[in-house]
């Protein structure tokens, strides 16, 4: 090796090594392995190397990408807040927000959360007089919603019981026909009233309301635009989701009790089913409104609770056909005929005599019930035997044709052969359903009114002497007297049965099933009990006479209309009176075959005159039911009702359960056979009269000891006096003290 050129050599050929080895070995400093790791053999000729540094543009690169990720994600998420927000309303108190600033939904003012206008990306606006392609199925969203829903806390939609119910609406023809009973309900204020905008049509609210002469403060409803964005151009399932989106957004904001829409063939297709498919999902109650709403206004008086329970309630019609009668066809024509818009139809029930007359037959064969052509709900029973009934028999089979499945929502409606119904009976029926047991009101006073009656009487039970109607000074308040001073009669209380057309709640129905049931029993374990006196005319079914017992034991009442004009929900045809089939030889003026101690009550001797009814003409369709009642269709509390004894006298409220108390223990006694100790009293289970009797087998569970608060005033008060007084007359006008056999027993 030439000298000069030898350092050299070495040098050069060190750089190639070097070089080799940097791109061989990694080069990040923490994947680096130490110099004595990379020796081979010997360590005579040691350097240091520098690895070469990863090109910076592959870091760059990375950042940028990671920076316009979180671009994208962050206008995401502002973009879709709002929608968000709707889904949850609440903060973690369980209390809505405050509403946002701004116009948008869940807007801050920006101008990206403005609602767009025109027609969406990629659509060609349509030219004047044409309609929009529903051709959008982008996403939904909904920029006039939210400051409403916000706005409307004061309703405390937060809780899951309020008083909210919701109209919503998805066509102007709909608009037209729910915006005057949305102005209705909201001013008789019983509900927080809400109307929601559901529809294709963009049209302003505002505008929405002046064309239909709609005036806001006159209209107290809080209204609510819930079409989203591109509404006339959406496609039908665009449409449908945007509906049950936007329910879903006010189940959460408003918790309303009840939907209402109108008929389901003036709304939109997409609409019926987007309401229905959610109200079913959230179990929320859904109202099908009538085509034609005149005649059922009495709606709007209502309140959110009844609205709620518009399904719960059922009817059952109960008919008992007289031995070879044909008075039955004119019943079921009225019936057939009557308006049943809105509401389920009743099952009907008709017992029918073992002689069947020749036309009832046919006719019956024919008759189809529901006139719709739903599901039968028509039952027929007939008897097998034409052995004559006793008192007591017939008012057993009469109670064997129906028992509640539900006492809460079961309900029986007895009609006789002998009426005639107006088109609105069955509205009436539902209107005093709804309000006596499920408003919030209601409900709570109704605990001693056993059902309501059709027909307002002229008579006493006893068929002969008069009734004086209540008038509208005899309310418990005065302002029926200062509004309606003219009624000429106002709905009250009466202590009495009514064999014609009366609605008999469940409740009630099943405990007078147990009356008659104890009642009968104790009179078969001691049949020589003398029978007792009766108050009820022959006139009517025999069951009347065991009703009326319970209902004085028990306090219990029923409502009986008010009039406001000569029409009426139903009318008697004297010519169509058949006597019961018990009291059936003496009304034919033949000779009682069986004796009177055989029965629980004496019998008349002789025939007894059918009592003669003024037949008036019932209130026709064309009449809606709100203008036909008293006080313009507003039902009365039940404390503000004036209150009737059996025998026709006016008692307050307060003194009614004093004389009901003095009759039971009296009952108790003398009937039911009972020996109450000193210090105790029989316990009382909802729903049975098990308390009245005593058989023997009482154990110390049917009693409870009598407490009584020795600091307890008890003052000389009006109630007692009237019941005592009440007590003496009773005593005097029905009771023999020295009976004989065949005569009326002491003591009740």
């Amino acid at each position: 090796m030439r000298p000069g050129t030898s350092n050299h050599g070495w040098l050069q050929e060190g750089i190639i090594r070097g070089n080799m080895l940097a791109k061989v070995l990694p080069g990040d400093e923490e994947l680096g392995k130490k110099d004595d790791d990379y020796h081979r053999g010997s360590t005579s000729r040691t350097h240091r190397w520098t690895p070469t540094r990863t090109s910076p543009l592959r870091w760059r690169r990375r950042r940028i990408l990671v920076a316009i990720l979180g671009l994208c994600l962050f206008y995401v998420l502002v973009k879709n807040f709002p929608d968000w927000l709707l889904e949850q309303p609440y903060d973690l108190r369980g209390v809505i927000p405050p509403p946002p600033i701004g116009n948008g939904y869940g807007a801050t003012g920006g101008v990206e959360d403005e609602e767009p206008s025109g027609a969406p990306p990629g659509t060609t606006p349509p030219k004047p007089g044409e309609v929009a392609p529903h051709t959008y199925s982008g996403q939904i969203r909904f920029y006039r919603l939210s400051p409403t829903l916000h706005g409307a806390g004061h309703t405390n939609g937060y809780r899951s019981n309020n008083r909210n119910v919701v109209f919503a609406i998805s066509n102007l023809q709909s608009a037209a026909k729910l915006l005057p009973v949305i102005c209705e309900m909201s001013r008789w204020s019983r509900s927080w009233v809400h109307a929601a905008f559901m529809g294709r049509e963009d049209i302003d609210t505002n505008k929405i309301l002046e064309i239909n002469g709609i005036d806001t403060l006159n209209c107290p409803a809080i209204w609510h635009d819930a079409r989203p964005d591109y509404s006339e151009y959406s496609t039908d399932e665009r449409a449908e989701s945007s509906v049950i989106s936007a329910m879903g957004h006010i189940h959460s904001f408003l918790h309303p009790q009840a939907v209402i829409i109108d008929d389901p063939l003036s709304e939109d297709g997409f609409f019926v089913r987007g309401v229905r498919a959610k109200t079913d999902a959230i179990g929320m109650t859904l109202i099908e409104g009538p085509e034609n709403w005149d005649n059922s206004m009495w709606t709007t008086r209502l309140d959110a609770g009844s609205l709620k329970s518009w399904h719960d309630p059922s009817v059952e019609i109960i008919i008992q056909v007289p031995p070879r009668s044909s008075s039955i066809i004119q019943l079921l024509k009225s019936i057939k005929g009557a308006d049943y818009a809105g509401l389920n139809y009743p099952h009907l029930t008709i017992e029918l005599p073992a002689e069947v007359d020749e036309f009832v037959s046919h006719y019956i064969s024919e008759f189809q019930w529901p006139p719709n052509g739903e599901r039968n709900r028509l039952s027929l029973k007939r008897k097998v035997t034409r052995e004559r009934a006793t008192q007591e028999s017939s008012a057993i089979r009469f109670l064997e044709l129906f028992y509640p499945s539900s006492t809460s929502h079961s309900h029986a409606l007895l009609l006789s052969p002998q009426v005639e119904l107006s088109p609105h009976y069955y509205q009436y029926i539902m209107y005093q359903i709804l309000e006596y047991k499920y408003s919030a009101y209601g409900a709570i006073d109704s605990s001693n009114v056993m059902g309501v009656s059709m027909e307002l009487p002229a008579t006493l039970l006893d068929g002969e002497s008069k009734l004086v109607l209540p008038k509208p000074k005899d309310m418990h308040t005065e302002r029926y007297e200062e509004r309606f001073p003219d009624t000429p009669s106002v709905p009250f209380l009466w202590e009495a049965p009514n064999s014609h057309a009366t609605l008999f709640f469940g409740d009630k129905w099943a405990e007078f099933h147990s009356f008659v049931s104890n009642r009968v029993a104790k009179h078969l374990q001691t049949p020589k009990t003398p029978a007792q006196k009766k108050v009820v005319s022959e006139t009517l079914p025999s069951w009347t006479e065991y009703m009326l017992e319970f209902m004085r034991v028990r306090g219990y009442t029923l409502i009986y209309p008010g009039a406001k004009a000569t029409e009426t929900l139903v009318t008697v045809h004297n010519e169509l009176y058949h006597a019961p089939e018990e009291y059936l030889e003496l009304a034919r003026g033949g000779s009682d075959d069986i004796k009177q101690t055989d029965d629980s009550f004496v019998r008349t001797k002789g025939p007894v005159a059918p009592v003669k009814y003024t037949e008036l003409a019932v209130i026709p369709r064309s009449r809606p039911l709100h203008e036909a009642l008293p006080f313009r269709a507003d039902l009365p509390e039940i404390v503000q009702m004036p209150y009737l004894l059996f025998n026709g006298e006016q008692l307050p409220h307060a003194n009614a359960t004093t004389a009901a108390e003095k009759y039971a223990g009296r009952f108790r006694e003398v009937i039911g056979g009972c020996k109450i100790p000193q210090g105790v009293r029989r316990k009382v289970v909802p729903g049975s009269a098990r308390d009245l009797f005593c058989f023997g087998d009482e154990t110390e569970d049917d009693w409870l000891k009598d407490i009584v608060d020795p600091f307890e005033r008890f003052p000389e008060s009006d109630a007692l006096a009237a019941a005592e007084d009440y007590a003496e007359k009773d005593k005097t006008t029905r009771i023999s003290s020295t009976p004989a056999a065949g005569s009326p027993a002491p003591g009740v």
